[in-house]
């Protein structure tokens, strides 16, 4: 029987410094991250978004959680399908999150945020018109759970509208996608129900009740230039999703018009 034994100092020897750092360094990082981390949280304590987050899906979740907890103070009453929203909209949108639900929401309630201090983040890692409308989408979105937007939720979508620096179309157009999808799905349970889809299709994509055909093709294309998912190719995989969906929304609208 053969046996082999190992000789140590056959081994090549590994220098000093390497074996420090190698040692270290987790080390070093764990408490880089938990400073980052205290301070992160003293600052949302100030009720400051951190601006030196890096644009991940996390932090981007967290932006949206933040401006979502505002909108929900508003009114406690339907917090609870709200909160469902909320759930639901990150697990559809943000897969590959890592975060704690519930703990985020409880501290951002407990700890408003300045919203112009998340929102200034967002312009800055989302340059695109198109990719902010859609912050101003899922807020709509989660301010409709109920099926009433009141006078208070309405004033928050507008400031942050306009602390994202869109347009009041662009705010216009993405209430006329909800009451344009709420609508369809009345007429779906009760066809004859009578709706009012032509005038939310046209302020989708902006054009008057006597639009001619022509002008109601010169609106679309306009938006897609803004909004067609092929845009957020380089974007990250929520960013296309979103804009896939309220895409579909506005192509439904188009199609409602030019038939």
């Amino acid at each position: 029987m053969c046996t082999y034994s190992l000789n140590l100092e056959t081994l090549p020897q590994m220098n000093p410094w390497v074996v420090a750092v190698l040692f270290f360094l987790p080390l070093v990082l764990s408490i880089i991250y938990v400073i980052r981390r205290n301070k992160s949280v003293k600052l949302w304590k100030k009720g400051i978004f951190p601006p030196y987050l890096s644009p991940k899906e996390d932090n981007f979740l967290e932006a949206y959680l933040a401006l979502g907890a505002r909108l929900m103070i508003i009114d406690y009453q339907t917090t609870k399908g709200k909160v469902q929203f909320i759930n639901q909209y990150f697990a559809r949108y943000f897969k590959f999150a890592n975060y704690n639900f519930s703990d985020s929401l409880v501290f951002s309630f407990r700890h408003p945020i300045r919203t112009e201090t998340v929102t200034s983040w967002l312009k800055q890692h989302v340059p695109s018109e198109g990719g902010r409308s859609q912050i101003v989408y899922f807020l709509t979105g989660l301010a409709m759970v109920s099926g009433n937007l009141t006078r208070e939720e309405l004033i928050f979508l507008k400031k942050i509208n306009t602390e994202l620096e869109l347009k009041d179309s662009h705010l216009t157009q993405i209430l006329s996608i909800f009451a344009f999808y709420y609508q369809k799905q009345e007429k779906k349970q009760n066809p004859e129900t009578k709706t009012k889809g032509n005038k939310y299709a046209c302020e989708i994509l902006g054009v008057s009740a006597n639009a001619t055909k022509e002008e109601i093709k010169k609106a679309y294309r306009k938006l897609v230039k803004v909004h067609h998912p092929d845009i957020f190719v380089n974007a990250s995989s929520s960013q296309q999703k979103m804009a896939e969906e309220k895409f579909i929304e506005i192509q439904a609208a188009y199609e409602s018009l030019i038939t």
